[in-house]
């Protein structure tokens, strides 16, 4: 009795060792875990906004930064009249830049006129995210596609007019073959000053 006990004992201790090791391969260091990839930042860029007040876009930009914990002086806001300009007074990673204009699209918890807003944003797309075929620091214009249904992403036009769906899920840059640019952003230029 005393042999058994002791032979399933160590047994039992080798089916524990054995499973010690598997779980340590599965989720120990070294094992294929999602890592967080940090969005590169970008200095320059704007925003063009149309369909809100310089008030309500403040206002928006207000909320924004309380959101994503930004100082509030992080954005800065020009015009007055049917368009206004969004700038950034320090860098910002790219996925801020992107979410900001969805945010400003579809504001939350602003009165709105009875149209939509629309923002488009210029970027230089920074050589961390730039997909295939397109350089480092190339210019895109950032807007949420015309006849969107989905809010959680935005698309990108680059000056060669190459088009990109980006998700904010995945955060990755696929390619479309209709961008469905809205007209506003076919009258904004691919240029880092407005």
């Amino acid at each position: 009795m005393v042999v058994e006990s002791r032979d399933l004992f160590a047994a039992a201790c080798l089916v524990f060792g054995i499973a010690m090791v598997m779980l340590k391969l599965h989720y120990g260091p070294g094992a294929r875990q999602r890592k967080a990839v940090t969005s590169p930042t970008i200095g320059r860029g704007w925003i063009v906004v149309s369909g809100l007040t310089a008030a309500q876009v403040e206002a928006i930009l207000a909320d924004f930064a309380k959101l994503y914990d930004l100082p509030a002086a992080t954005f800065a806001v020009k015009g007055a009249g049917a368009v206004v300009q969004v700038s950034w007074t320090r860098p910002i990673t790219t996925d801020i830049a992107l979410f900001l204009v969805n945010f400003l699209t579809y504001p939350a918890d602003q009165t709105l006129p009875d149209a939509q807003p629309l923002a488009v944003g210029v970027i230089p797309v920074p050589a961390g995210i730039a997909p295939d075929g397109v350089a480092a620091d190339t210019l895109a214009k950032i807007f949420v596609p015309e006849g969107d249904t989905e809010h959680d992403l935005v698309h990108a036009l680059v000056e060669d007019g190459r088009a990109f769906r980006i998700s904010f899920t995945r955060m990755k840059w696929q390619s479309v073959t209709r961008p469905q640019t809205p007209a506003f952003a076919a009258r904004v230029a691919f240029a880092l000053e407005g």
